[in-house]
């Protein structure tokens, strides 16, 4: 399989390895680039529940700093420091997929050039890959850990999925 490059945010690790399947990511994506920031957001949620990943731990993470004055180029936003790494970063390698789930971050990200796949992207490309037989079992699953799908977009992965 060609892989592509990903700099990810921090829903894709939480919650892909919440319920196991982190490792997709190294599946799909090489190399995998983490900004630093990004790395402190996911200890951060690690005292709060100790099943979050330390990305410190996998090997197929690249830990990265990215630098204030990459993060101070950008234009004006509302975004989170991990967002802002994650896209910042991207802006300065090239043909760097981003990982993003939040609609705001993957709005700007798109509207800067830049080629975005969040949770259930990763998902259908996992089932496309032939890396997981089915999209419904592992998005109900990070569901029930919190991460958020409205009903239309739920459907609609099924629709890309064929299991709908």
């Amino acid at each position: 399989m060609n892989q592509r490059p990903l700099v990810s945010n921090t829903t894709l690790l939480l919650y892909l390895g919440r319920i196991g399947y982190a490792d997709l990511l190294a599946d799909l994506f090489a190399p995998v680039y983490l900004p630093e920031q990004v790395a402190l957001e996911l200890e951060t949620g690690r005292l709060l529940r100790p099943d979050t990943l330390n990305p410190r731990m996998l090997k197929w993470v690249s830990i990265v700093a990215v630098p204030e004055e990459e993060i101070a180029r950008l234009p004006p936003n509302r975004l989170g420091i991990g967002e802002q790494s994650v896209i910042a970063y991207a802006l300065a390698h090239e043909k760097l997929m981003v990982g993003l789930d939040d609609a705001r971050a993957r709005q700007f990200a798109e509207e800067a050039g830049l080629r975005v796949i969040g949770t259930i992207g990763v998902l259908l490309l996992a089932k496309r890959t032939g890396l997981i037989a089915a999209v419904q079992p592992l998005l109900d699953a990070v569901q029930a850990q919190g991460f958020r799908v409205s009903s239309e977009l739920y459907r609609t992965a099924l629709q890309l999925a064929h299991e709908d």
